[in-house]
């Protein structure tokens, strides 16, 4: 998956961020789910927007945030993927993070199939960057976790 040759307003990549944290929160905010939200948010700052820090210290309300920007079928899978990718970044997706990634699919407006569909990319992106460990086995077995 490669987000950074999207184009994105200052407001998308706010409520992108949002909806990445609101996902962290859901199980406890753990470490390297936020520096996954850091270095997204980093990567797409633009000038004059807030320094992750202080946006993070501010209590946005992803469902606000989202609600502000106009969403295309590409945000909408970028959304979700992001929001997946938070959840699986402490080790494993839990069920009420899926739930409320799911919430925000519904929100803009994708149905039961392509949330499936997100989550089998994300899932087989993740899968994909641990092919190259010498242990096949190991790698089988995480697939079946996810």
């Amino acid at each position: 998956m490669n987000f950074q040759d999207q184009q994105l307003t200052p407001d998308q990549v706010t409520a992108l961020t949002a909806c990445m944290l609101s996902t962290a929160k859901i199980d406890g905010v753990q470490a390297a789910e936020t520096a996954l939200i850091q270095q997204f948010y980093d990567g797409f700052k633009q000038a004059g927007m807030l320094a992750f820090a202080e946006l993070d210290k501010q209590a946005l309300d992803a469902n606000v945030e989202l609600s502000r920007v106009s969403t295309t079928p590409e945000f909408s899978d970028t959304l979700i993927s992001l929001c997946l990718l938070t959840g699986y970044a402490d080790g494993g997706l839990s069920q009420a993070e899926r739930d409320h990634v799911l919430g925000f699919a519904r929100a803009v407006g994708m149905n039961q199939e392509g949330f499936d569909a997100a989550l089998m990319t994300v899932q087989d992106s993740l899968l994909g960057s641990l092919s190259h460990l010498p242990d096949a086995g190991s790698v089988a077995a995480l697939a079946k976790e996810l």
